[in-house]
């Protein structure tokens, strides 16, 4: 599958040039003198047909006014290309040591790797739902073991740091690389100490992998992944860290359309940590917003993103970080203004946007493309539908074929839905459609044949 990933990035930034020049208002033989390469050339980098140098790139951007968003969307592309092997011979080598160890008294119970082996393979899904069978047995049947804590804790957090920036479908096979070991070393502990210390990182490497599916709008995987961690949460009797794993879960409820269960979900995570500020319970009380705002309740969405304000503003300055395990104004903004949006309340979601927008880390793809995705949706109900197909089609454009996936193209396809009849046959839907194709592959695609 690397060669074809590959391709599919060349291809999708064919698809941008495309985008970009149409939004130019040129035809490709009006971009032809002005990039000093033949139509011909054009028409082929567009479809990716042909792998054309950077200069082609750069050139493109003078011509198009388009920054150098080209030529780095070929550098990504180049790189993309260089590291696919190696990473994917990094992981499986990791994977095949982990299960090499199955043979050892220390491994026993560690799931076979099965046809094709290493994460990278077909069997790659199932692999990864064999580790979650596996580690819920770890947790339950009472034989714990040991490792270095501060190790584990750092490893926990470099994934935490992670799920802001790295794309869902790849961090998903080096995080389930790490889970592997980690279950070896909660099956040799003895130290009732170490084992609860041990316990709490399960939980939020599981709730990490709950997250990471929600991205991927992986349904099924999500509410497994989300099972297990909450049982080691449990185990770990921790209320703050129960509090976090369950907020994961509110989400993943809240992305499969299950509304109430979202709303719930949220409310028993709050109620956690009820009497001391935590990460957990923001994270639910903004989602508990989004989700009464699609159920339509204003009163009961302003009240949750008030208590999601006061959270944060409670927050030790160590939990306001851009991780999966912080909270920030970024993300409250972005949350306030989806909030607004399913109310349809474009007077708060314009700047709420805006705000979200600015204070956006750079890299933080997901909550950029939903915020102006969101920003589209607005358009389009008040009246602009044709501002709306351009401002999504030249986000989708910017976006790695690999970050379209999930439920960055659940929303895309949202969109369509919402826009009037009358527009959504339009030439211009029908090429923001095209650059969602991709996107409606899932993770076994990614990591098949």
């Amino acid at each position: 599958m690397a060669d074809e990933a590959v391709a599919e990035e060349w291809r999708a930034l064919g698809r941008q040039l495309a985008a970009s020049r149409r939004a130019a208002g040129l035809s490709q033989e009006q971009l032809a003198p002005l990039c000093d390469y033949s139509r011909s050339t054009i028409a082929n980098a567009e479809t990716g047909r042909q792998r054309v140098p950077r200069k082609f790139w750069d050139s493109c951007d003078a011509a198009l006014g388009t920054g150098n968003a080209l030529a780095r969307g070929y550098d990504e592309v180049e790189a993309a290309q260089r590291g696919s092997y190696r990473r994917s011979a990094v992981v499986a080598q990791q994977a095949r040591t982990i299960m090499e160890r199955r043979a050892g008294p220390d491994a026993a119970g560690l799931p076979e790797a099965g046809p094709g082996g290493e994460p990278g393979s077909s069997a790659g899904v199932v692999q990864i739902e064999s580790l979650r069978q596996w580690l819920d047995d770890a947790l339950t049947d009472g034989s714990v073991s040991g490792a270095s804590l501060d190790a584990w804790e750092q490893t926990v957090l470099h994934h935490g740091r992670a799920t802001r920036t790295r794309p869902a479908a790849e961090h998903v096979v080096e995080l389930g690389a790490d889970m592997a070991e980690l279950g070896l070393a909660i099956r040799r502990c003895r130290s009732a100490s170490s084992l609860r210390g041990l316990v709490r990182a399960a939980a939020h490497l599981s709730g990490l992998m709950c997250l990471l599916f929600v991205k991927l709008d992986e349904r099924d995987a999500f509410r497994r992944w989300a099972a297990t961690a909450r049982t080691a949460a449990q185990e770990a009797g921790n209320p703050a860290t129960l509090s976090w794993v369950l907020a994961q879960e509110a989400y993943g409820h809240f992305y499969s359309g299950d509304l109430v269960s979202a709303v719930t979900v949220a409310q028993r995570a709050q109620g956690l940590m009820r009497r001391s500020p935590h990460v957990g319970a923001a994270l639910a009380a903004a989602l508990e917003a989004r989700a009464q705002a699609s159920r339509g309740r204003v009163r009961e969405t302003r009240r949750a993103l008030g208590r999601a304000e006061t959270i944060l503003a409670a927050l030790e300055p160590a939990s306001m970080t851009a991780s999966a395990f912080g909270y920030t104004e970024s993300q409250y903004r972005f949350h306030e203004e989806n909030a607004y949006t399913q109310l349809l309340d474009t007077r708060r979601a314009l700047p709420a946007q805006e705000r979200a927008l600015e204070l956006c880390p750079p890299g933080d793809y997901t909550d950029w493309a939903l915020t102006r995705l969101d920003r589209a949706y607005c358009l389009s109900h008040d009246g602009d539908a044709a501002a709306a197909v351009a401002y999504a089609t030249e986000t989708v454009a910017r976006l790695r074929a690999v970050h379209r996936l999930g439920i960055i193209a659940l929303r895309a396809r949202q969109l369509v839905q919402a826009l009037p009849v009358s527009h959504r046959t339009a030439p211009a839907v029908r090429e923001f459609q095209d650059l969602l194709v991709p996107a409606a592959g899932t993770l076994r695609e990614l990591t098949g044949p």
